[in-house]
């Protein structure tokens, strides 16, 4: 038995999907399943499990193994700081922990081998093993993205702004996202400085001037109160601030991100899987560290 850790917000989850998709190829004889624990309690992260919402994946849960009252006990554990990995090892359960070099979030008294995505693996096919880490890497998507692509598709477009959206991201000439992310990325000091979106437009207006830009952001007040230390001003008759897409139909914005030729963002995870799907031939992301 393998057990894939998954959280966080839609972008995360696609991404240990994707490992998890990959493993579950790499080694087919073996039972996987995708811890969801974290979906459960008082500290759930973002909009909850979106996997089969939004995908529709019916994906193997390690809340199904286990009876309701159990769930619940395990979910008051963790809460407490007991990890599910430890509670298992604890349980008499022979497990590893193969843990994604860097990621340092987990606390196990067990055996723990650290893996660099991409490197060579070696498993014993009777060991149980329990994967941590977030995977945010393209070489898993790479690897299988005919699969992936048939599993991942968002549902129809059906509403009418974004369609027009939709339609003016196609019309347009070298259409730009620009995604700033703010909540976690400020909570853990990860968002980028306002610099770093001025600088970048300055360099995208000078290479390729954009006809359209459309600004995504899950904190727009914050967007539009330092527009100019943004950069935002001086692209601002060419500037479209979406802001329709809310409470469930946030993942929209992604769908949308997925159309533009470029992206310009902070190293979130929901921009990355936007720049994955996005199926534009010349497309680009302007990013320091693309």
């Amino acid at each position: 038995m393998h057990i894939v850790y998954i959280n966080g917000g839609l972008g995360n989850q696609v991404f240990q999907y994707m490992f998890f998709y990959f493993l579950q190829r790499l080694l087919p004889d073996i039972d996987f399943f995708l811890d969801d624990n974290k979906f459960y309690g008082t500290d759930v992260p973002h909009h909850g499990y979106e996997l089969k919402r939004i995908f529709g994946i019916e994906a193997p849960l390690l809340s199904d193994r286990f009876s309701p009252d159990v769930w619940r006990y395990m979910t008051a554990k963790r809460q407490d700081g007991l990890y599910i990995p430890e509670q298992l090892l604890r349980e008499g359960l022979s497990l590893e922990v193969i843990r994604e070099k860097g990621v340092k979030n987990i606390k196990f008294s067990g055996k723990i081998n650290d893996y660099i995505p991409g490197t060579s693996l070696t498993l014993s096919p009777k060991a149980c093993v329990y994967w941590h880490g977030y995977w945010l890497s393209e070489i898993f998507y790479n690897n299988m993205n005919d699969e992936l692509d048939e599993i991942l598709k968002f549902p129809p477009i059906i509403d009418d702004v974004n369609l027009n959206l939709l339609d003016a991201i196609n019309s347009s000439r070298e259409s730009t996202a620009i995604h700033i992310r703010r909540g976690d990325m400020v909570k853990y000091g990860w968002a980028a400085p306002m610099s770093y979106f001025s600088d970048m437009i300055r360099k995208i207006e000078k290479d390729i001037c954009p006809s359209l830009y459309l600004l995504f952001s899950d904190d727009l007040p914050y967007c539009e109160a330092h527009a100019e230390e943004l950069g935002l001003l001086s692209v601002a008759r060419k500037l479209y601030l979406v802001d329709n897409n809310k409470g469930d139909d946030y993942y929209r914005d992604l769908q949308l991100m997925s159309y533009c030729n470029n992206r310009l963002s902070d190293r979130s995870s929901f921009s990355l899987l936007a720049s994955l799907f996005c199926k534009c031939e010349n497309k680009k992301d302007w990013n320091r560290w693309a």
